[in-house]
């Protein structure tokens, strides 16, 4: 795996924030109040490890999609 797709390095595109932020406030706050859970410091850090990665796979996904809609576009000339 290069630097490039490196979960370690990656940031967080632009158009993406808002799903990102609406994501973490999920996990870390709604869902516990809705569940009657309560996380510790090392559960909010596991939580959020967690939905940074499940987001990084599912942005990756997205973004290998946005490039092939790009592709069918120019070569239909559209």
């Amino acid at each position: 795996m290069n630097e490039e797709n490196s979960w370690l390095m990656w940031e967080i595109p632009y158009k993406y924030i808002r799903r990102y932020f609406f994501l973490m406030i999920g996990i870390l706050f709604i869902l516990p109040i809705l569940t009657g859970l309560r996380y510790t410091l090392i559960g909010y850090v596991i939580n959020y490890l967690f939905a940074d990665a499940l987001f990084y796979r599912w942005c990756l996904q997205k973004l290998e999609e946005d490039k092939t809609e790009a592709r069918k576009k120019h070569f239909l000339g559209e």
